[in-house]
């Protein structure tokens, strides 16, 4: 027997084979009827056991009480006497009788000796683990609650009243406000293509990708975005975002404006980065154009600095009369300022700002303090002078010393022209600290690499230099300290430059930001963010 040969286990399937006529017992009627359709003899046993395992589990059979009958009686003796020793029953009669009498509950130990000794298992219950009752999902591509905020109000402007100025500030997140708000209106309005307008290379690839992003996670079909700017030239486009730089636009107009005027009535809205430049004549004809053919079209201002300058308030009308006079300004409430929030929360870096002052020898002639009196900019030539003194420049390459002594591992550098960056830059480099150079001259495919090197983590201290590239689309969140050395009268600037360097831990930056301003004593300067935030409130 095969439960005596050194095993305790008898297969059912042994026992099976034996009931020759009783195992049509395990099929039903219909289940009999069809087979002995198929096969007049049904005389095959083998067939038959397998037919009947394939409708009944080897457990199922054994639960049942009169299946079970049917295998009790056909147990040879010894196999009855040793299945009823198992499970200790005691008899003076067969064995077999009393295993018939033999209740079996489900999940007790009699039934796990009976599975045992058939050499079957009763399959366990797959454990479902029930869903919570509720539980918060995140957005691939949210908005933080003042981002929200903004949104709604600028949308509901520009469904109103066309146009309007969504005033953040830098790190806040304009561009991915922006982006969310153009998903809304592209899936709301197919076939119609929004067009994206920044001056910088930088901007506008920023703008591109954050759109690629949103897209991939707001958009609810597939749609283009397409390039006009550096090397890539002008395509119609039947819908989804042109993203322009401002210098390719207006050079393409101004050969021939056709295709523009041709494509205005297609386009549903033009949104303005850094939009304090957008009532400069070159870079406001491409707008006139496309909103004197299509009236319907809106127009969405950017700027963490909503003015053209800090005393000039014709000018600063302009640009609040160009945008209807409408402006979302990011307000939190509890927070005199959006700013101070901001820090709170960690989306900015706390700004610790200072000052180094420097009591040159070079004298501002009577025509140029007449010319900084009226609000005008600091000559090119003074700025020459001062790139090249040496005690001035000496107290900057200090100064750097000091921030890495401190432990700053990104610095950056706001040199005055080109030169004056390349030979900081030089000089650091001179004194084993890594330090690269950036300009409006420097190589595409250069600038790309130094400013991809000097974002990524780790690498230990380094230090970039720069003239006209780094004040808007530039953003490496592990700078933690910036030196001021360009002095300027534009209060634009000077926020722009502060805005490189002060990424808070929520957004991939840091706590603290400290930030020196290189103070020529007889020049005019700043010293606040929230000043510069908030300067151009009574021309809106």
């Amino acid at each position: 027997m095969e439960y005596l040969m050194g095993q305790s286990m008898l297969p059912l399937r042994t026992v099976l084979l034996r009931l020759g006529d009783r195992i049509f017992d395990f099929l039903d009627t219909a289940q009999f009827e069809l087979l002995k359709a198929m096969d007049a003899k049904m005389g095959k046993q083998e067939q038959l056991v397998r037919m009947v395992l394939e409708l009944h589990a080897e457990y199922e059979l054994l639960r049942n009480k009169d299946h079970r009958a049917i295998i009790f009686k056909r147990l040879e003796l010894e196999e009855a006497t040793h299945l009823a020793e198992e499970l200790g029953i005691h008899y003076t009669g067969h064995p077999t009788i009393e295993l018939l009498k033999k209740s079996f509950r489900k999940g007790s130990s009699a039934e796990a000796i009976l599975m045992s000794f058939f050499d079957t298992t009763v399959p366990q219950p797959t454990v479902v683990e029930l869903p919570e009752t509720q539980h918060e999902i995140q957005p691939v591509h949210g908005l933080y609650s003042h981002q929200r905020d903004a949104l709604m109000k600028a949308d509901a402007i520009l469904e109103e009243s066309g146009r309007v100025m969504l005033h953040m500030p830098t790190g806040s997140g304009k561009t991915r406000t922006a982006m969310n708000l153009i998903c809304k209106y592209l899936n709301a309005n197919q076939g119609k293509t929004v067009v994206w307008l920044a001056h910088s290379r930088e901007l506008c690839e920023q703008a591109v990708e954050e759109f690629e992003q949103a897209w991939k996670h707001l958009g609810d079909r597939p749609t283009t975005v397409r390039r006009f700017f550096g090397p890539h030239d002008w395509e119609p486009q039947t819908e989804g975002l042109l993203v322009a730089g401002l210098s390719k636009m207006w050079a393409y107009v101004k050969n021939s404006n056709a295709a523009l005027y041709k494509q205005a009535p297609g386009i549903g809205m033009i949104v303005f980065d850094e939009a304090h430049q957008s009532i400069a004549k070159t870079y406001q004809h491409p707008v006139d154009i496309i909103l004197t053919i299509n009236p319907d079209c809106k127009l969405l201002g950017l700027s963490a600095t909503p003015g053209r300058t800090w005393n000039d308030i014709s000018e600063d009308e302009k640009l609040a009369k160009m945008y209807n006079q409408q402006k979302v300004t990011l307000e939190v409430e509890g927070y005199d300022s959006a700013i101070d929030y901001l820090v709170s929360e960690e989306y900015l870096s706390n700004p610790d700002f200072h000052s180094e002052a420097y009591d040159g020898t070079h004298e501002l002639t009577a025509q140029e303090r007449e010319d900084l009196a009226l609000g005008l900019d600091i000559p090119q030539g003074y700025l020459n002078k001062l790139s090249e003194d040496g005690l001035r420049n000496a107290l900057i390459l200090n100064k750097v010393f000091e921030l890495i002594r401190n432990g700053h591992q990104r610095i950056l550098v706001f040199a005055i022209n080109v030169g004056h960056a390349e030979t900081l830059s030089s000089i650091l480099a001179y004194f084993g600290v890594d330090s690269n150079c950036v300009t409006g001259e420097s190589d595409p495919i250069h600038r790309s690499d130094v400013i991809a090197r000097f974002k990524e983590k780790g690498g230990g201290v380094r230090v970039l230099c720069n003239y006209g590239v780094l004040t808007t689309g530039f953003d490496a969140p592990l700078t933690s300290a910036a030196i001021i050395a360009r002095p300027t009268t534009s209060l634009v600037l000077f926020s722009q430059m502060v805005g490189r360097v002060i990424r808070g831990p929520k957004v991939g930056g840091t706590a603290e930001a400290e930030i020196w301003t290189v103070v020529d004593t007889n020049l005019p300067g700043f010293d606040s963010l929230v000043g510069a935030f908030t300067n151009w409130e009574d021309v809106w």
